[in-house]
């Protein structure tokens, strides 16, 4: 597995990824619009070729807003997730990020058991926060 800033040559399996794992998924040009972004920052996992999974964060200040994470239901369990997060973790707190905030969905007790086990701790619920289906989002924080 390599993990690498992603790049135009992915968008093309992470848009299909997306597509396949959320309700509300980003579109390819959504991720193009992030590439030459300042403030953000998407990794990319591959195992050659094959997009293993992806995640992105959104920074400001001293702070950072985890936006997606999602690993290929053939590669889950194997520890792309940790991995991706505990890089992308590192390269934000490099960029003076000391304040990493995401939303999760309550029922997603793996990402939930996942992020705890990097540091996170619940602050916070939003109610109604996603839809297709409508559910609550546990608001997580790492102060690192």
């Amino acid at each position: 597995m390599t993990i690498n800033r992603m790049r135009e040559e992915d968008l093309s399996q992470v848009a299909v990824l997306e597509q396949q794992l959320f309700s509300e998924p980003w579109s390819e040009q959504g991720f193009r619009d992030t590439l030459d972004m300042d403030g953000v920052i998407f990794l990319v996992a591959r195992d050659g070729e094959n997009c293993m999974g992806y995640c992105g964060i959104y920074l400001a200040a001293d702070e950072g807003e985890i936006t997606n994470v999602a690993v290929h239901p053939h590669y889950r369990r194997k520890g792309v997730a940790r991995c991706l997060l505990q890089q992308l973790l590192q390269q934000a707190k490099e960029r003076g990020a000391t304040h990493i905030f995401l939303e999760v969905r309550s029922s997603n007790e793996g990402a939930r058991t996942l992020y705890e086990k990097l540091g996170f701790a619940v602050c916070g619920v939003r109610k109604n926060f996603y839809q297709k289906p409508t559910e609550d989002a546990c608001v997580m924080v790492l102060d690192q």
